[in-house]
């Protein structure tokens, strides 16, 4: 009896010894342990809706975090979680991650657009003091171009495609992460249920998605006792519950320095933010109540264009422009070109930044005549060693004109 009680000791503790020897080799992306060999399973939360504090503060009381991908525009905004709401998060356990500025669908941008929106949003979220290592993409919209903007941007992974039950832990594309459905007011327990389960059959990775927190205040708001009722269920599960930069596992590269646009950002007017209703990457100067400014739905394309209208004083302090910044909005020179309308004469406004940052004083181009229906005015400023330029189009006199479809050739 003595020595069967020795050989099994034996045994035991060489598979002990084989499973330290196997982790000390260590591997640089962590997966799930043999006693989480159920699967793994991330909570993900979009937009950083303010709501989603009270789905955080639910995670932390069960011992489990979550990884919030937030839009760094949107932070202080109302409705939106704070700086400070953002870092007790952070200081819980909680992965911050960036999800765009603008909530952009990067599938439709030039890479130049891309390249802002994702690193833009990431050199924000740094400067709030986060470590944001994951990517979420906005209506889950990724092709091979906004995948290489991530990468390029210093993130270690995107989560992409929906409708797939099961991820792997060890991703064949972690710029494109698998997901189910967004979980949203239709969405059962059981169904949810059944999305772990599944990837506690096939040992795999399951992502879910969440958005806003009610009973009742749209089709992507999970109702509060759904929601505690499933992490209840989950904490019994044979699975572990990790955020997504733990399962990715890298080091936290740095954001890329930045690239002046070689294109007009926002060309064509559509992303608005902001109190005053201003398009990203423009600026306005000369508002007034004699001179008024908004979009409006007769755009040449897209839903928007920009109108302006002055009643009196000098039309040329109305300017719609390109913001004036050190390369993030403002482009590179080169053959300026709008559409327009107009009741009066029009021509460009234009301003030319050096290489150490000095902005000249406004100058303007000759004059295109007033325009019933859409004309095309292009003009090529001199550069003079220029490093970037900011430019719009203004009135020359008391009157109406609609702008769209800005661009830089």
């Amino acid at each position: 009896m003595r020595r069967v009680l020795l050989i099994v000791m034996m045994v035991l503790a060489a598979g002990c010894s084989g499973r330290g020897a196997a982790s000390s080799q260590g591997a640089p992306r962590p997966s799930a342990t043999p006693s989480q060999a159920g699967g793994v399973v991330s909570l993900t939360f979009d937009d950083g809706l303010a709501r989603q504090e009270h789905m955080a503060a639910e995670l932390t009381t069960r011992g489990m975090t979550g990884t919030f991908y937030v839009l760094g525009t949107r932070v202080q905004a109302p409705g939106y979680l704070d700086q400070a709401r953002l870092a007790r998060l952070a200081q819980a356990g909680h992965e911050i991650g960036g999800h765009t500025r603008t909530h952009a669908r990067l599938p439709e941008l030039h890479p130049d657009e891309q390249r802002r929106e994702v690193c833009g949003d990431r050199s924000a979220l740094e400067a709030m003091g986060f470590t944001p290592r994951s990517f979420a993409y906005p209506f889950h919209a990724v092709n091979a171009a906004a995948e290489a903007a991530v990468r390029e941007c210093g993130y270690n992974s995107g989560r992409g495609k929906a409708g797939v039950a099961a991820e792997r832990t060890t991703p064949a594309d972690p710029y494109d992460l698998n997901t189910p459905l967004a979980v949203g007011a239709r969405t059962t327990l059981p169904e949810m249920q059944q999305y772990v389960l599944a990837a506690e059959q096939r040992k795999g990775w399951a992502i879910l998605v969440f958005h806003d927190y009610c009973d009742d205040c749209g089709p992507l708001g999970v109702k509060p006792a759904v929601f505690t009722a499933f992490l209840d269920w989950l904490k019994g599960r044979p699975v572990a519950v990790r955020t997504v930069g733990d399962v990715i596992g890298g080091e936290t590269r740095p954001v890329p320095p930045l690239k002046a646009p070689s294109i007009v950002l926002n060309a064509s007017l559509e992303n608005y933010f902001g109190k005053e209703g201003v398009p990203d990457c423009w600026q306005l100067d000369g508002r007034s109540g004699k001179a008024t400014f908004g979009r409006v739905p007769q755009a040449r394309t897209g839903r928007w264009a920009v109108r302006v209208q002055v009643t009196g004083g000098d039309p040329e302090r109305l300017r719609l422009a390109v913001k004036q910044d050190d390369g993030e909005c403002a482009p590179r020179p080169g053959r300026l070109s709008v559409w327009y309308t107009s009741t009066v004469p029009v021509r460009f406004t234009y301003s030319t930044r050096t290489a150490d940052g000095v902005w000249s004083r406004w100058s303007h181009s000759p004059e295109f005549p007033a325009a019933p229906t859409w004309r095309q005015a292009t003009w090529t400023p001199p550069r003079d060693g220029a490093a970037n330029v900011s430019f719009g189009l203004v009135l020359t006199a008391p009157g109406q004109a609609t702008f769209d479809d800005f661009a830089l050739r």
